[in-house]
């Protein structure tokens, strides 16, 4: 009975472990033994007259579109990295405050993922943030690692692996052996686009509509290739013919033409990654087949057009939203694969970079 105490009590007086993934839509930790602990939109509101924060996540995405002139509705985080810094200490805060809950009040440590575009100075901030909100210790590590290990992929393994992490603002594509990569592109594309592609071919046919209806219509209505054939949407805006607020039919097919040029470039991006591979990598592909994380991975049929257009198995990982968080928990809760991944930031972005010069040379969006 001793020992379980004592071990129990070890865990909680050294604070908890957490994976964090500060996405462009969402901002999502994963503490390691208790799952998903926090999980809400990356949007920070202010109070323009004192300038303070007001609401954070859930309470402030509400507020998005039915602002005040009083309240300012900022998203601190662009294409995976921060662009407003005040906002992303606000959310890794109130992260750490959730995770500090019911247990002795001790820092975490954290491991948060960074994007193939991020640069030195876009690394350190994110460091900067996270030691700002109370965490004991900061690393980082590539997104796309903390995505194939958060999917289940074996990253030890030596032949090659492909990992897409479709999120809000960027998507991550690698070819992942021996926990390395091989070759790797970061697309600035991803579902926020989507959801402005959508936004303005409504607008093309004269109806007004905000960013959390798009975003809606995507999920309930987005598709890549085939259409499914589900019934149209009764949609909320404004007719600008009749300057008035109406409500309007909206079809599938109109929702998939406004999200298919997106939807082509992340794919052509895949095609250029694997073109530029070594044939043996191309020949591991074939057994191991593409796994798709991100919310982008939760758009209906993506799948199978990712995979018929490049002719690799594709499939979507388990809860493809919190693959990346998830893996970044994982790794952190594993001293070896820790140590291993634990880069210092100079070096990783030259090494970021050095591949996203190689590939920007054979492809372009």
């Amino acid at each position: 009975m001793i020992k379980p105490f004592i071990g129990s009590m070890r865990a909680t007086l050294s604070g908890p472990d957490i994976g964090l993934d500060l996405g462009t839509a969402n901002t999502v930790a994963y503490e390691r033994g208790a799952g998903v602990i926090v999980s809400e939109p990356s949007v920070v509101a202010y109070d323009t007259g004192t300038d303070a924060v007001i609401a954070i996540g859930n309470s402030a995405k509400e507020m998005e579109g039915r602002a005040t002139g009083r309240i300012r509705i900022v998203r601190p985080l662009r294409r995976g990295t921060i662009s407003d810094f005040r906002g992303a200490h606000a959310l890794v805060g109130r992260i750490v405050e959730r995770a500090m809950t019911a247990r002795v009040r001790v820092a975490p440590r954290l491991v948060a993922s960074i994007p193939g575009c991020a640069t030195d100075i876009e690394c350190k901030a994110v460091e900067t943030a996270v030691r700002a909100a109370g965490a004991r210790s900061c690393t980082y590590v590539p997104q796309a690692i903390a995505a194939a290990v958060g999917a289940g992929m074996d990253i030890m393994r030596i032949p090659a692996q492909l990992i897409v992490d479709i999120g809000g603002g960027t998507t991550e594509i690698a070819i992942i052996a021996q926990m390395g990569i091989i070759r790797m592109l970061s697309l600035q594309t991803g579902g926020d686009d989507l959801d402005e592609a959508i936004r303005q071919k409504l607008r093309a046919q004269r109806f007004l509509v905000g960013p959390l209806t798009a975003e809606r219509l995507k999920i309930e209505l987005g598709y890549a290739g085939r259409p499914p054939g589900r019934a149209p949407a009764i949609v909320k805006g404004i007719d600008l013919d009749a300057a008035a607020p109406r409500a309007r039919e909206v079809s599938e097919a109109l929702i998939g033409e406004g999200m298919r040029d997106g939807i082509d470039r992340i794919v052509r991006g895949i095609v250029s990654v694997i073109e530029r591979t070594a044939p043996d990598v191309a020949a591991d592909l074939i057994e191991t087949g593409i796994t798709l994380t991100g919310g982008g991975a939760c758009i209906t049929g993506i799948a199978h057009e990712i995979g018929s257009r490049t002719g690799v198995p594709t499939t979507v990982a388990p809860e493809p939203l919190l693959c990346v968080a998830r893996g970044a928990g994982e790794i952190l809760g594993s001293a070896p694969l820790l140590e291993r991944l634990r880069p210092h930031a100079d070096k990783i972005t030259r090494w970021y970079q050095s591949l996203r010069i190689g590939m920007r040379e054979s492809y372009s969006p």
